[in-house]
């Protein structure tokens, strides 16, 4: 293969990353507010809310890399990827606005059961799409260069996907929509929206590597990844840096308690006793010229600020240094600047400086860019990697382990949360108090409490970022190594499609 061969299009380019931010979307609202909704939009308890997250990601864990195998075992004029990805956009669409609608009483056993239900076939749904559609990334191309300016370009798109759900849900569950209204509304918006996009990529993509002529059983398959060491390094590296999501998937809390509690009069909400007083504004004893409802937004939109030069500069930093530098460095930066935004603001947790806050969320979000693109390139290595250690590649299955990974981050980094919390006095959401114009009021949480939450959005990620370093130590598939290998494979395929 010569070295200026390319094989992506631009169309391929184009409707790959409009995909990716379509998907994203739906993802997005999902994985950053599934928390928020079953407490105050179907009113369960904190407990039964992370009961069902972790629950469900444990069942991708076996739902995920079951589908990567069926995804390997695929046969069709389409390829093995390209039919999923024609498929199961519907299903995604009907899934995700069933999990944000509450059809039964608040707090019910009904309302647990049916969110518990619709959260598993989201899941399900989710996962058809999402295994096939990242693993296309390695059987699009065979050059790897291309490869990482392609993923680099998509995981931009999956970014500004994920920060218009930022944006736009607190607004609307803020508003006299209130929370069970307003997260059903986002949900039409976001699962058409994504519907919509992500079916694109079928109609202009091509499969280019070549498909191996045997097809492993589930158990030749198991057998086979036991042998792939580059990815068992990438998935102890992921699930012991789950915490790292943790401040991106907070804002809420960030933003009520840590910000909008510090300029609030809570004397003009309750009496002494801690009752509402009659014909509450909640807007009114507010003060700061940053609207109630847009501070969230501005927090996430902070973090995916920072994100998006770190993915745009990924490709440039890939011509200096190799994945695992560039994975251990990125981690070392997180762990720093995470631990510094906790000195600095546990001082005083009721003076919090929104400007400096900014600086540090920035901050913070360019190792989390980093790694919205890195993990990709490092799983597509894996299956690279794999070929050149046994002959055989296993797309669907290794990719599904980064679909997995993914959910995996997001359900620990919120059951660690839920669950420091839920041995806090922090005070839940009474969706009952609402002022005149329909707007939830908040409780004031204690200095406490607000110290126990700068500490799990600061040194929780911090913790994650210290311990995903330890396997990425082991990894060896890299400089001379890798060299070695890619230049084996293209002989092996020269030979192969001659």
């Amino acid at each position: 293969m010569g070295e200026n061969k390319k094989y992506l299009t631009m169309k391929e380019r184009i409707c790959f990353t409009i995909g990716a931010f379509g998907r994203s979307g739906i993802y997005t609202l999902m994985s950053m507010f599934t928390l928020v909704y079953f407490q105050n939009g179907a009113g369960l308890s904190l407990k039964q809310s992370s009961t069902i997250i972790l629950v469900g990601r444990i069942f991708d864990a076996i739902n995920d890399p079951m589908m990567g195998m069926i995804v390997d075992r695929t046969k069709s004029k389409w390829g093995k990827m390209r039919p999923y990805l024609l498929f199961a956009p519907v299903p995604i669409a009907v899934c995700t606005i069933l999990l944000f609608t509450a059809p039964f009483e608040q707090g019910s056993n009904a309302a647990f059961i049916w969110a518990f239900v619709t959260y598993i076939l989201w899941g399900v749904a989710f996962t058809v799409q999402d295994v096939p559609f990242w693993g296309l990334s390695s059987v699009i191309t065979p050059l790897e260069n291309e490869r990482t300016s392609f993923l680099s370009t998509a995981r931009l798109g999956s970014t500004f996907g994920g920060i218009l759900p930022a944006l736009l849900v607190p607004i609307l569950y803020q508003s006299s929509m209130g929370y069970s209204k307003g997260f059903f509304v986002s949900a039409v918006i976001f699962a058409l929206l994504g519907c919509g996009l992500s079916i694109l990529i079928f109609f202009v993509s091509k499969e280019r590597v070549p498909k191996m002529d045997h097809t492993p059983s589930f158990k030749e398959t198991f057998v086979v990844l036991g042998k792939d060491k580059l990815l068992i390094i990438v998935i102890f590296a992921s699930i012991l840096g789950s915490t790292m999501v943790t401040a991106n998937q907070s804002a809420d809390y960030i933003g009520n308690y840590l910000l909008i509690q510090n300029y609030t009069d809570f004397s003009q909400i309750f009496d002494a006793g801690g009752n509402v007083l009659a014909n509450v504004d909640a807007k009114a004893a507010y003060d700061f010229w940053i609207p109630r409802g847009t501070i969230i937004t501005t927090l996430t939109v902070a973090i995916g600020v920072g994100m998006v030069p770190a993915m745009a500069i990924f490709p440039v930093l890939r011509k200096k240094f190799s994945l695992k530098q560039i994975y251990i460095g990125s981690a070392i930066f997180g762990l720093v600047v995470h631990a510094l935004c906790y000195v600095i603001f546990q001082k005083d947790v009721t003076q919090i400086n929104i400007y400096v806050l900014w600086f540090f969320l920035f901050l913070m979000g360019f190792p989390l860019g980093i790694y919205n693109v890195i993990t990709y390139a490092l799983i597509a290595d894996s299956v690279d990697y794999l070929e050149w250690k046994t002959g055989e590649r296993h797309e669907g299955v290794c990719f599904s382990f980064q679909t997995f990974l993914s959910k995996v981050n997001a359900a620990v980094a919120t059951f660690v949360f839920s669950h420091i919390l839920q041995e806090s006095d922090f005070k839940a959401v009474d969706k009952s108090l609402v002022d005149i114009e329909g707007r939830q009021i908040f409780f004031q949480q204690s200095v406490e409490t607000q110290k126990m939450l700068l500490a799990l959005v600061t040194i929780v990620p911090a913790i994650g970022f210290l311990l995903t370093i330890i396997p990425m130590f082991f990894n060896e598939y890299t400089g001379k190594v890798k060299e070695k290998a890619q230049k084996e494979l293209e002989e092996a395929r020269i030979i192969t499609t001659s």
